[in-house]
């Protein structure tokens, strides 16, 4: 049986991503892996923002509500998104996550 060097390169390739369940990623440039990072800073909320300012950083898309996933970048607020998710929906509108940022920003969780 003859294989291509095609052939060899797909094998060889499925092979690494089987073992390391991984393909390596590299960034083109430094400046754009700091841009990647800083814009990702900028939407996660600090205790010093309002409700408001918070809810918009958290729904990027503008949806009118925030999800589990929206709020990843804040471990320690899960506690109050769960207590203002009265409807186990697992999304807040802003009223609902005005409600959970004040009991928040306020260290009762």
């Amino acid at each position: 049986m003859r294989l291509s060097v095609t052939q060899i390169t797909y094998a060889a390739v499925l092979g690494y991503v089987s073992v390391t369940n991984s393909l390596p990623l590299q960034a083109a440039d430094d400046s754009n892996a700091q841009s990647v990072t800083a814009d990702a800073n900028a939407s996660v909320p600090s205790k010093t923002d309002s409700a408001e300012t918070a809810f918009k950083k958290l729904d990027r898309s503008g949806k009118g509500y925030v999800t589990w996933d929206d709020i990843a970048g804040l471990p320690d607020f899960a506690t109050a998104f769960a207590n203002a998710d009265s409807t186990h929906l697992g999304r807040l509108n802003q009223i609902g996550f005005t409600q959970a940022w004040s009991a928040y920003t306020a260290g009762k969780y």
